[in-house]
């Protein structure tokens, strides 16, 4: 008795989630009409934030210039948000106005926002609206004058249908859009045909003047809309959703692709329930009882996981009521909650007309929701909702790609690894030179990754730079252990000499920054001497002193001057691969930018390397420990600490979600 009670009560949750949806799927039949038109025609100005978007900017900005609404009364702004491509040249080549963004510190599209929204609203005759669009989305010819005409009729705030782009024809990319398709459609036209506020969803939004003057925008983390949205029902402002305005994005392909964007997109969710559920029901009970429908729509769970959670529950239940610890009254919220999921779904997708082709690729629903159970076990492993992680692109390059890239990346206590060996790196930095991309460079070491654990500015770098190479065995074993190991080391003293001579065959130059006593100098003079036609464009050292105290101007000046196509920065680190990164957008020539360390002292003859064998066996670090004891026994005792604590912590969590999905495969009973 004591039990079946227990399943009931555990059931009435999702049932009544369920049953939310389930109406909403009813009212989503009924049709919303559009805001009536008026005479009043309001300035816009479009922002498109955008971040390394050189191969997707351009149909955006096409689209956006392709507007029925008339031209002269809208702007459109990309905010190059910490750009290292040529997002801002293709850009301005399309028409739009370019705001430049560099802050290291403040990562993340809301940073952006806010950032440019306080420009906007400071400058001489600010717009009446402002609305944002993703740099990676089409937007429909109607988006801005549906939009407008919201504006006009009186909504502060205003939300646009946000669909999936056809990418392919795979089972996975119509799932994924058949899921788009019931929360953007159903699930916000049903809750617009109750008379319901929307919640905004980053992409597609409109904003008042007099909203962001009262009201500037204040989300940051991962799930930036979702925050606001809350700020904004809490503050009396009910968004609009408004079906007549259209844009369409893409998603990542495959699963292993979509990991970081569901990381973060459910994370941080989960990461804004646990915070602001609480505060949101007290502010509707006590306060404003209209904002309690906000209160509930935020409590009902992903469908994905109330899926799970009716099937799980589901499964339980009838287990112990077989088994005679239950009665078989304790099933009734969980068949109502299986029931009213499964009428959500079919009736969602038959009132947003979804084609065929959608219908089918719910055979794909198994396979999703366990990988869905694997992503939930590694946000309950740990996630940092703070933390800003770009989401994968679809691969549309403007020019052709290494062929080393389909190798990808692997992440080591936050770092991200590029899995190449020697000549693969060599070839993409060869491609960067012959293209003009500009490409920064780590070499990373147990040393990068202890000092990354403890500055958020070196770790927020080391996410952005477009290669980072395992200069150290720690970090090949590491690959290893989590699951995607890197081919060979990469030591940067061995990368930078294949580089130079890639420089000499095609007569592009190099200039030294760093060093200390002429070391610079005698690099410099060594490599015109062993390699024939390299042109070292300038050297220069600069004074040991802080990064805000160089005199970065005239170091900027001095290198954009030489005419060289590669620069090789040895300050140590995290000295040197912050300096590039505050300073590479200054300095549009250089294609290669690498931090190296002690490779002049090595090059100048002052410090000498480990034997061919000690390399091979990965005990240079001996090697140098025996030679430099004073200088280097703490932090390659910190290095240890630190190399054992990484390993320990990857090893749980390769453990931990294999636990789960044995959990979850045997019903949950072991």
């Amino acid at each position: 008795m004591a039990l079946g009670v227990l399943l009931t009560i555990i059931g009435l949750p999702p049932a009544a989630a369920g049953v939310y949806l389930l109406a909403l799927a009813l009212a989503s039949f009924r049709a919303v009409p559009p805001a009536a038109k008026t005479d009043v025609q309001a300035r816009l100005a479009v922002l498109v934030p955008a971040h390394d978007e050189e191969a997707l900017i351009g149909r955006c900005l096409a689209s956006l210039s392709d507007q029925t609404y008339p031209r002269s009364l809208y702007r459109v702004l990309v905010i190059a948000d910490n750009c290292s491509d040529r997002t801002s040249q293709f850009a301005t080549a399309a028409g739009a106005e370019v705001m430049e963004r560099h802050d290291a510190r403040a990562l993340g599209k809301g940073h952006a926002l806010r950032w440019a929204m306080d420009r906007l609203l400071a400058a001489d005759n600010p717009p009446d609206g402002v609305v944002v669009v993703d740099a990676d989305s089409i937007a429909d010819r109607d988006l801005l004058g549906a939009l407008a005409a919201a504006l006009a009729a009186g909504a502060d705030a205003a939300q646009a249908e946000y669909l999936v782009l056809p990418a392919d024809a795979s089972v996975r990319s119509r799932l994924v859009a058949a899921a788009f398709l019931l929360f953007h459609r159903v699930r916000l036209g049903g809750r617009a045909a109750l008379g319901l506020p929307a919640s905004l969803v980053g992409n597609g939004m409109l904003f008042s003047r007099r909203l962001l003057e009262a009201m500037p925008w204040n989300a940051f983390t991962g799930v930036e809309d979702l925050e606001y949205t809350i700020n904004l029902r809490m503050a009396g402002v009910r968004p609009r959703f408004v079906r007549s305005a259209r844009l369409m994005g893409p998603v990542p392909h495959g699963y292993r692709s979509m990991r970081g964007q569901r990381l973060r997109w459910e994370g941080g969710r989960w990461h804004v329930v646990r915070r602001r559920l609480g505060p949101l029901l007290r502010h509707g009970l006590r306060r404003d009882p209209g904002a309690l429908d906000a209160a509930i729509d935020l409590a009902v769970p992903p469908l994905g996981l109330l899926a799970l959670a009716a099937l799980a529950g589901s499964g339980v239940t009838a287990a112990a009521v077989e088994l005679q610890l239950a009665s078989a009254w304790s099933l009734t919220p969980w068949l109502l909650t299986d029931a009213a999921v499964s009428g959500f779904v079919v009736l969602g997708l038959w009132s947003a007309r979804a084609p065929a082709a959608m219908w089918l690729a719910l055979i794909e629903s198994p396979r999703f929701l366990l990988w869905k159970v694997l992503t939930y076990a590694r946000i309950a492993a740990g996630f940092d909702a703070s933390r800003w992680e770009r989401s994968e692109r679809p691969a549309t390059s403007t020019s052709k790609a290494p062929s080393s890239l389909p190798n990808g990346r692997v992440t080591i206590a936050g770092v991200p690894i590029d899995r190449v060996d020697m000549d693969a790196a060599v070839e993409r930095l060869r491609d960067a030179v012959v293209h003009g991309r500009q490409v920064q460079v780590a070499t990373v070491n147990m040393d990068f990754l202890v000092r990354a654990q403890r500055n958020p500015e070196l770790m927020a770098v080391l996410g952005r730079t477009e290669l980072n190479v395992a200069d150290g065995m720690p970090l090949v074993w590491l690959s290893r252990l989590v699951g995607g190991p890197v081919p060979s080391r990469v030591a940067g003293a061995d990368l930078v000499p294949r580089l130079m001579t890639e420089l000499a065959t095609r007569g592009a130059g190099v200039f030294l920054l760093g060093g200390e006593g002429g070391v610079a100098e005698t690099a410099a003079a060594r490599l015109v001497r062993e390699t024939p036609g390299l042109q070292v464009c300038g050297w220069h050292e600069p004074p040991r002193v802080g990064l805000d105290a160089l005199d970065n101007s005239g170091l900027v000046e001095m290198i954009d001057g030489s005419g060289a196509a590669v620069l090789l920065v040895a300050l140590g680190n995290p000295k040197q691969e912050l300096w590039i990164a505050r300073h590479r957008h200054r300095l549009p020539r250089i294609s290669v930018a690498v931090g190296v360390g002690c490779v002049f002292d090595i090059w100048a003859g002052r410090v000498a390397r480990a034997p061919e064998w000690m390399q091979r066996a990965g005990l240079e670090w001996l090697y140098r420990l025996v030679n430099e004891p004073r200088r280097l026994a703490g932090r390659f005792a910190s290095d240890a600490a630190w190399l054992v604590l990484i390993a320990g912590r990857t090893l749980l969590r390769r453990a931990g979600p294999t636990r789960v999905a044995a959990n979850s495969a045997s019903g949950g009973n072991s």
